[in-house]
């Protein structure tokens, strides 16, 4: 039997690459995505699962290493569903699958209340899914069916008291409102017995006896009363005593966030849930090491933290926001409040590098961090004033030219290149065939291509492009290449680097065309193209020279210490990439991160857009009071 439980999460894209490496252990189901059909039982099988986990394009595959499968006992009748699914999280989908009813499971108040006192057996009695079939289930999963068949029939003995539950006598006083037990408001109810304060109650009308309710009553130590008649009538009471709790106390009720096996970035997932959720409550989040960035970046956001590292590659880390008069009351005097946004993940190991460094929180309040996998959305942000500091592709300036920003810095360059499943060295050798490009038409990428098209000489007509409804995604791009349903793509950084890797990792060819290399050929002499440029805001600049030299100090020394420490800026941002550290230790090595400014700066950016203007990629001509977006401070 193998040593290993492995695991395929949802972020499957149905590439087939496990199953062509690991047929026996993997299969895909009705909805085109694979699972794992049987755990390995020896070293072979096992080292085949984990070379799928390795080559899987969109790391959708997981190896529980702190669970050794010969340690694994079969799940039994009287097991606590709470304490099986913290171990077992990939057997939710399968209770799903079973019925309806454990879609509640998916709820994390249903989670960390009913689940919590709740077993097998009553699973079975509220669901109406036999025991067996129940036990079958999940056990097969795991690879302990045999051991469960050897424990009949003690794997269905259960831990009820043939407890009808009895209540006591009601000794409380009552409040006036009834509450409907039914389907629909199940969640709600239980939340609320959970929640009741000290000597508060709660009377709940229902049809049929409402055991959820009456095991989380239970579970928390409440009274409770049962009038049994046509409809059972349910009084629950608090009797305890108001406690000072700490909110540490609490913390195992906190939603739990798993992110080492998202593919969407960890980074952009929590800071999304750290803005939505509400003071005094908080969010738990499980990677593989502590993430101090992120750490340092919440506690600018008024979050208090307790990091627990579990074992082997699991740390959780709870998250707990102040309420707003603490959040207050702790923010330095004379600090600004600051929004930072970035259009484009290439930017993900400088903002890293940055939050590790702890520097530039001493002299502002990171109020809001925001890394878009929506791209054209940045824009609005800017043109609103709501980013103070955003990380935006350089061609967007042409738009902001009647805005009140600055753009003192650009900082990548070289960014784009087509990638093909077929020899291609030219743009000649990919004509006739589907290009998939990133956004729109009227976008750069396509423009560009469309120039560059033409300035080699070919008839841009030739070519077919393809776009994404509504836009072409770079990360739906990057999946549609490496699964073979696209063979030539234009793609950025970082997704052309993990396109790479992969299809390395799969033994496949892949042949790239930088596109760095034909503006040369057409543009000679002109060297790196600019790509990704700083952006701020001009009432930011002009209120704060002081803290805008220090951010730009601390920007030009990220970028010098990723381009000497590849290895080392890689280890640190791939857990917010959502990519194996090997992919992104690639894409450190091939983008071109470069700080560059004044008027170097601006010498490179009338070329640039002089080019651009020339050929109509951009409208209209860039006068002077468009290159002063690119003088920080005028002499």
């Amino acid at each position: 039997m193998g040593k290993y439980r492995f695991v395929v999460s949802e972020d499957c894209i149905g590439c087939k690459a496990c199953i062509e490496i690991a047929g026996g252990n993997f299969a895909l189901n009705e909805a085109g995505k694979a699972y794992v059909k049987k755990q390995p039982e020896d070293s072979e099988e096992e080292g085949l699962c984990r070379e799928a986990l390795d080559v899987c394009p969109v790391g959708a595959i997981s190896a529980n290493e702190g669970a050794l499968q010969a340690e694994v006992k079969p799940i039994l009748a009287k097991s606590n569903i709470k304490e099986t699914l913290d171990a077992y999280p990939e057997l939710k989908p399968l209770l799903v699958k079973l019925s309806a009813r454990f879609k509640r499971l998916q709820n994390p108040v249903a989670y960390n209340t009913l689940a919590r006192f709740a077993t097998f057996e009553d699973a079975s009695r509220i669901t109406g899914v036999s025991i067996c079939e129940i036990l079958h289930t999940i056990n097969k999963h795991l690879g302990v069916e045999k051991k469960l068949l050897k424990s009949m029939p003690d794997c269905i003995e259960t831990i009820r008291s043939k407890e009808e539950c009895k209540g006591v006598d009601v000794y409380w006083q009552e409040k006036a409102d009834r509450y409907i037990y039914n389907e629909e408001t199940m969640t709600d109810l239980v939340q609320r017995v959970s929640r009741l304060g000290p000597h508060e109650s709660i009377v709940v009308i229902s049809v049929e006896e409402p055991i959820e309710l009456l095991k989380v009553a239970a579970g928390l130590g409440y009274d409770f009363n049962i009038e049994r008649g046509k409809e059972f009538r349910v009084s629950i009471y608090n009797p305890h005593e108001a406690v000072e709790e700490s909110w540490k106390d609490r913390k195992s009720d906190f939603e739990l966030l798993d992110m080492r096996d998202s593919k969407s970035p960890p980074f952009d997932i929590i800071m999304e849930k750290a803005q939505k959720v509400g003071d005094g409550s908080g969010f738990a989040v499980i990677q593989a090491f502590e993430p101090v960035p992120l750490i340092n970046m919440l506690s600018q956001m008024g979050f208090e933290s307790l990091t627990e590292k579990k074992g082997s590659g699991e740390v959780v880390v709870y998250f707990y926001k102040k309420p707003q008069e603490e959040r207050e009351a702790a923010s330095t005097a004379g600090k600004p409040d600051v929004v930072i946004q970035s259009a484009t993940p290439v930017a993900f190991p400088v903002v890293m590098r940055l939050l590790d460094r702890g520097k530039i929180e001493k002299t502002m309040n990171i109020k809001e961090l925001k890394i878009w996998v929506e791209t054209e959305r940045h824009l609005g942000w800017i043109v609103s004033g709501k980013a103070d500091i955003s990380f935006s592709s350089l061609l967007t300036s042409a738009r902001l030219k009647d805005r009140d920003v600055k753009i003192p810095a650009i900082f990548v360059w070289d960014n784009f290149v087509l990638l093909t499943r077929y020899e291609a060295k030219r743009l000649e050798d990919v004509r006739g065939r589907e290009i998939h490009i990133p956004l729109f038409e009227q976008a750069p990428p396509a423009k560009i291509t469309k120039y560059l098209i033409e300035a080699s000489g070919l008839e841009a007509d030739d070519f077919e492009f393809v776009f994404g409804e509504p836009f072409g995604r770079p990360e739906k791009i990057f999946a549609d290449f490496v699964a073979g349903r696209a063979d030539t793509v234009l793609l950025r950084e970082p997704e052309a680097s993990y396109a790479l890797k992969v299809m390395k990792d799969l033994g496949r060819d892949v042949w790239e065309i930088p596109f760095n290399e034909i503006w040369n050929e057409v543009n000679e002499g002109f060297g790196s193209f600019p790509n990704a440029c700083l952006v701020l805001k001009g009432e930011f600049v002009r209120k704060n020279p002081e803290i805008v030299r220090n951010f730009l100090g601390e920007l030009k020394g990220a970028i010098e210490w990723i381009n000497e420490n590849k290895k080392e800026a890689a280890r640190l941002s791939f857990e917010a990439m959502g990519q194996p550290v090997d992919r992104v230790e690639l894409f450190c090595n091939r983008v071109n991160f470069r700080y560059v400014e004044g008027e170097e700066l601006i010498a490179k950016v009338k070329s640039y857009f002089g080019i651009l203007s020339e050929h109509g990629i951009i409208d209209g001509s860039m006068d002077e009071r468009f290159f002063d977006m690119f003088r920080l401070w005028k002499e």
